[in-house]
């Protein structure tokens, strides 16, 4: 029996055209840092409940089940400040989204889609020898005109950047092109965009904080005397009911659609087939080049810069980094059929 096919996903070869030596350090030495970035952390949170929310599509308690799944996410948000502060904002956004998409103007077809595919030489048609493509789509709809790819998305603020890079996207236009070879003729890409309220509960004021204040006040009047009262701490109803009156506005969801073009999807082909080669060249030669402007990326640093700031020091990968086998995303059933870095 032949050897299988290595296995590649967008989210590797994005990797490796960005920083090759990134992608050596988490696609061939399987190392994932122990710990996990809040904004990554809470948007895997969000996923999770669509998903949850997209299965149980007829059932009345909907809601509840998602809720609950939340909350078990947050066990020590009792005693824990920012997992308080998570779970809140987590409940409160999803109890407007189903207030926001009590129903849906399309079919689902399918939720957590996932994909295994040959990848063809774009001018010849034949398959590579020695590597699959594989992922996972958040959905796959069908509306009146045709089927969309759905694509969950956190976001801080929608403008027309955010819009304008939806283009740019070559995950989706990736999963189209492959998920069509699985009978799926999928049009484009209908984004589904849930914002984070940047509100916050007020923290009050300490006693120091409350005299420094009142002191500054009465300098300021002229009878030296100030009435100032202490802030106190917001309790946690205000402070949800807030969030909750946040969104319930309209534009604290968007959906945005994306139709792809053939000219893209050819695209994406020679992009997949480039980066595959230059994968092999890079693994045949042992060449894992560090790109440093890619060290600094969404306002906060490489997760694998202490490693590479260290010379690759094997203390610090033991220190900071554990190792997890590549491709968590996909199910075991995807990774255990075919061979991986």
């Amino acid at each position: 029996m032949a050897d299988p096919k290595q296995l590649l996903t967008y989210s590797a070869l994005n990797t490796f055209r960005n920083c090759p030596r990134k992608y050596k350090h988490r696609y061939v030495d399987a190392l994932r840092p122990r710990e996990k970035s809040q904004a990554l952390a809470f948007g895997s949170v969000i996923h999770d409940a669509l998903e949850l929310w997209y299965l149980s599509v007829g059932k009345p308690e909907r809601l509840e089940i998602v809720l609950e799944q939340i909350d078990r996410q947050f066990p020590q948000r009792a005693g824990d400040p920012q997992q308080k502060a998570t779970w809140q904002l987590a409940r409160a956004m999803f109890t407007g989204y189903a207030e926001a998409y009590p129903e849906e103007d399309f079919e689902v077809v399918e939720v957590e889609k996932e994909f295994v595919s040959q990848i063809h030489d774009p001018d010849f048609g034949d398959a590579h020898p020695d590597y699959q493509i594989a992922g996972k789509a958040d959905g796959i709809v069908r509306c009146h005109d045709g089927m969309y790819l759905l694509e969950h998305k956190t976001a801080s603020a929608i403008d027309g950047n955010y819009l304008d890079k939806l283009w740019t996207d070559t995950q989706i236009a990736l999963y189209c092109h492959y998920l069509r070879q699985q009978g799926y003729p999928i049009i484009g890409v209908i984004y589904n965009v849930l914002l984070k309220s940047r509100l916050k509960q007020g923290r009050g004021e300490t006693e120091q904080e409350y005299e420094l204040r009142r002191a500054e006040l009465a300098a300021k009047n002229k009878s030296g005397k100030s009435n100032a009262k202490r802030q106190m701490p917001e309790s946690d109803e205000p402070y949800e009911a807030r969030l909750s009156q946040w969104y319930a506005r309209p534009d604290s969801y968007h959906r945005e659609y994306v139709y792809l073009s053939e000219d893209r999807l050819q695209l994406v082909q020679e992009e997949v087939w480039e980066l595959t080669r230059q994968r092999i060249d890079a693994q045949s030669r042992a060449k894992w080049l560090l790109n440093t402007s890619n060290c600094f990326q969404f306002q906060r640093p490489c997760e694998y810069l202490p490693y590479c700031q260290s010379g690759f020091n094997p203390n610090v990968a033991e220190n900071l980094y554990e190792i997890s086998a590549p491709h968590e995303e996909l199910s075991q059933n995807v990774t255990s059929s075919t061979s991986s870095f």
